[in-house]
Parts: structure tokens; C-alpha cells; sequence
């Protein structure tokens, strides 16, 4: 871009701030952007909730017009739903908690195309794979789940006594070697107790007091009749 660029000039020459202006914009000036309004953008966050963000902001700032910067936003444009599709490859997962991961992946156009096109695709699956810790290079042990092209989003269950995991977009061809599309961040697993991490109906699990009031051992029954199979054999 022009070293003369300046997001100030942008908005007092009245500049439209809309999606479409937005997602035009490069990934680093959506960072100078963001910056230039305040928001606070951690390194590994997706450009489309920076997007996002910046929409908020511009439609707050008119409603209230708290300042004399005209920024027109286009009302069919602010809106709560997402396009299906950014025309990216990648994924990425969320841990709703520790034992419920839910996650959520995009196929650029091109790469689409590509598999549509070759007779030797065979299905789209996630590769759950679990890691001893943050950095270790090969995983203990993994597990596949199977997705249409059509998917776009999936919960996973995740197995007790887990630390770290991370998800693989993975392809299945016939005859040839499987193909990894995108690999998500590793994520780790928040550590419960040894005492309720270890129990399961059949085992005399002692409980302090105070846990014990609570009607812990009803809450476990429960969470075992429900999803039993989650727990180690």
C-alpha cells in the first residue's frame, strides 16, 4: 500500500465501512485497523472476527454519534449470521469444555473444485489426535471422525485422561496416500480431580463433605448413563 495511507484519512474523507470494504482489506491492515479503534486482536485470532468487531464498532458509533466522523455502514450488511463460506481453507476448534470440543472448518473454492474433480477422492474425516504436551512432535494415539463436503462444523467427545489435542481436516483418496488440508492449534485440556476423574459406577469414590452435599455422585451417575462411553475401559 501507499506508504502515505492512514486509517484517520479513511474516516474523515468518509470512507465506507462495510463488510465488503473490509474483507478487501489485507490481514495486516485489518490489524492496523483494529488497532487504530482500539480493539485488543490476540495473535492466533481469525480475521473474520476482527471483521466482526469492527462492524460492531462503526454501528455503535453511529447509533450514539458521539463524534463528528460520518462512517456509513450498509444495514443489510451488519448482521449476526456469517457467510457460509470466506473462501479459505482452514480450521480451527473451541473447547466447550473437557469434554465436549466443538469444531469448525472452511474449503476454499479451489480446493473444492479440486476434489470434486479427482476420482480418486473418496470422503472428507477430522483426525482427533492426542499429545503427552504442548510441544511433542508425534501424537500418543488418535481417532477419526467421518464429514461430508457439506460440513462445516462437528462436536467432538473427547476421551478422559487427555492433556493436550489437536484436529486435522484430513481427505481420503483410493489408492493413494491420505491428505491432510488443515491442521488446527493444540489445545489443552483443563485437568479436573484425581477423585472425580477416576470415578466411574462400581468404584467407592470417598468425596469430601462439602462435594458430597453437592450430589456429586447423582451428577456422575448421570453424566455415565448418558455418555458412558467417554470414560476408559
Amino acid at each position: 500500500m501507499d506508504e502515505d495511507w492512514n486509517y484517520e484519512n479513511l474516516i474523515m474523507e468518509k470512507k465506507v465501512l462495510s463488510r465488503p470494504f473490509l474483507e478487501s482489506l489485507s490481514s495486516v491492515d485489518l490489524l492496523s485497523l483494529a488497532d487504530d479503534y482500539g480493539i485488543d486482536v490476540p495473535d492466533d485470532l481469525n480475521r473474520r472476527f476482527i471483521i466482526g468487531e469492527l462492524l460492531e464498532i462503526a454501528a455503535e458509533l453511529q447509533r450514539e454519534k458521539e463524534d463528528d466522523i460520518d462512517i456509513v455502514v450498509d444495514a443489510p450488511e451488519v448482521s449476526d449470521k456469517l457467510p457460509e463460506s470466506f473462501n479459505e481453507t482452514h480450521i480451527d476448534v473451541v473447547l466447550r469444555n473437557p469434554v465436549w470440543a466443538f469444531v469448525y472448518w472452511d474449503i476454499k473454492e479451489v480446493d473444492l473444485a479440486r476434489l470434486h474433480d479427482d476420482f480418486a477422492f473418496s470422503s472428507l474425516f477430522l483426525r482427533v489426535a492426542f499429545f503427552a504436551d504442548e510441544h511433542s512432535a508425534v501424537p500418543l494415539e488418535s481417532f477419526d471422525v467421518q464429514i461430508s463436503l457439506a460440513n462445516r462444523e462437528q462436536y467432538v467427545l473427547l476421551p478422559a485422561g487427555k492433556r493436550f489435542f489437536r484436529i486435522d481436516l484430513m481427505v481420503q483418496f483410493s489408492g493413494k496416500p491420505e491428505e491432510s488440508l488443515a491442521i488446527s492449534r493444540r489445545v489443552a485440556i483443563p485437568v479436573g480431580s484425581d477423585v472425580l476423574n477416576g470415578a466411574a459406577p462400581g468404584r467407592d469414590v470417598v468425596l469430601p463433605e462439602l462435594v458430597e452435599l453437592s450430589s456429586m455422585k447423582e451428577l456422575l451417575r448421570m453424566h455415565y448413563e448418558r455418555h458412558r462411553h467417554s470414560f476408559s475401559t
